[in-house]
């Protein structure tokens, strides 16, 4: 414990040094673990509260990974400083880096979602195609919509609706209005569509923040130095292009962190 307190000192005395202010629990980090900040006149790390020494440790450097990046390549896109030439080889390993550390409930809950609501819409589908028996998922049955009247006709693009004070929703829709078997199967299936657009939105939104140049950075330099020994099974080629770079210390800002670190892995 005491050792990791040590290195979460020694770390933070290193940032303050290049003129980072390091905030450890003194805010919400912006409802992350750690953010880092860059403004035309100063660099901030924010630590979230609550985090075990662990955490803070591993926040630290994934944070101070992104300052890194962001002195080398302001835009965040390029990681030819460090990966050259960075090739779909490279690229894949820090991919397999990252997901080592996604936070895989999250994620797991994001894709069971996604199947649910599909096995719920094959099953409204079948119940219109009873009726309509080349329905399709994309298709859009006009002539039942017309059948359908205010206030429920909200329904066809909203879940839940107040209507001069009184509710209407999806999920009771059958028992609050006179309708089939067929036009209650339209108006969920429409209802599921929408939440799968939003599941999807939100499993789209995750890969585009974990594929992202910057993050990939990140990730891959906090588990380097947190997890040496894996990084090198998981990611071989790109571990000896990062490893020599900071042992010859070709990227200067890495050389403190060796220093800090290097207790944890073979030197």
């Amino acid at each position: 414990m005491a050792d990791k307190r040590n290195r979460i000192l020694d770390l933070v005395k290193y940032l303050n040094s290049l003129g980072i202010v390091v905030n450890v629990g003194k805010n919400k980090a912006r409802g992350n673990k750690g953010v880092f900040i860059n403004t035309p006149k100063s660099y901030r790390i924010d630590v979230s509260g609550k985090l075990t020494e662990d955490e803070i440790l591993s926040v630290l450097v994934h944070e101070f990974a992104h300052y890194i990046h962001y002195t080398y390549d302001k835009s965040l896109k390029s990681l030819e400083f460090v990966f050259s030439p960075f090739d779909d080889e490279i690229l894949e390993e820090l991919i397999s880096v990252t997901v080592q550390q996604i936070p895989k409930d999250y994620a797991e809950s994001l894709f069971c979602q996604k199947e649910l609501i599909k096995q719920e819409i094959n099953e409204v589908v079948n119940v219109i195609k009873k009726e309509y028996h080349n329905f399709k998922l994309s298709s859009k049955l006009i002539d039942l919509e017309r059948k359908i009247t205010l206030p429920y006709k909200y329904l066809l693009k909203y879940d839940r609706v107040n209507f001069f004070g009184n509710i209407y929703s999806v999920d009771n829709v059958c028992e609050q209005g006179n309708f089939s078997e067929c036009e209650c199967a339209y108006i969920k299936f429409l209802s599921l569509k929408r939440a799968l657009n939003r599941v999807n939105s939100k499993i789209c939104k995750l890969n585009k923040y974990y594929n992202n140049n910057s993050e990939l950075f990140a990730r891959f330099v906090e588990f380097y130095f947190l997890s040496y020994q894996n990084t090198k099974k998981i990611a071989p080629n790109a571990f000896i292009i990062f490893d020599e770079a900071v042992k010859n210390n070709k990227i200067k800002l890495l050389n403190e962190l060796y220093k800090i670190f290097q207790t944890e892995y073979s030197v």
